[in-house]
């Protein structure tokens, strides 16, 4: 393995890390917030739980691993893995630190199935985002657009109705997801105009 090769496998571990973790203490709680005494720190929490914990940026993470990785062999491998081992790092840390319930992994099987069942896909879109053509223009495009749809696929901005910390945090990620993927693809967009290759000035 080349040194650029095992770089983009050092970065896609990273990157897998930093999801699953940053998503699994965005989900931590206080009795404070469960109670209704700390609705503004809620609010912020739940909203960052809301994104970090969104299927944009777990689907994200399986098209990065396959844009790092680049070959598309490895980069289905590596869309597979980054998934996987995300949700790995999420459970596992949770389950070892006591922030979570013992048996969460036996409890949440249906997501290490979805992960195995989209990660190689997504490496593959990742692979082919590299490519100049239109097909690596619209593979670039995915995880923006993935953006961009999920806050009304899941309701977000109608905002939740249990409480007013709740509808908050919901618009909030909508609007944090909304912006990401406009933002993306305005970049994506315009570097296309440019006509540079993907990820590159």
């Amino acid at each position: 393995m080349t040194g650029e090769r095992w770089r983009a496998w050092q970065w896609t571990l990273v990157a897998v890390v930093v999801l699953g973790l940053t998503s699994m203490l965005s989900n931590i709680t206080t009795d404070a917030q469960l109670s209704g005494e700390d609705q503004v720190f809620f609010a912020i929490r739940r909203a960052a739980s809301l994104v970090l914990n969104s299927g944009t940026a777990w689907a994200g993470i399986s098209v990065l691993a396959g844009y790092l990785v680049c070959r598309p062999l490895a980069s289905a491998v590596a869309g597979l893995l980054a998934g996987s081992g995300a949700l790995v790092v999420h459970y596992g840390v949770g389950e070892l630190t006591g922030l979570m319930p013992s048996g969460s992994f036996a409890t949440n099987t249906f997501w290490f199935v979805a992960a195995a069942v989209t990660g190689a896909p997504l490496g593959l879109v990742g692979s082919l985002a590299r490519s100049c053509s239109r097909w690596g223009l619209l593979a670039r495009l995915v995880v923006p657009f993935g953006a961009l749809v999920e806050p009304w696929a899941v309701g977000w901005w109608m905002g939740s109705t249990q409480s007013m910390a709740e509808h908050v945090s919901d618009l909030t990620a909508a609007a944090i997801l909304t912006a990401a993927g406009l933002g993306g693809a305005a970049l994506i967009v315009r570097r296309r105009r440019r006509g540079s290759p993907a990820g590159q000035d």
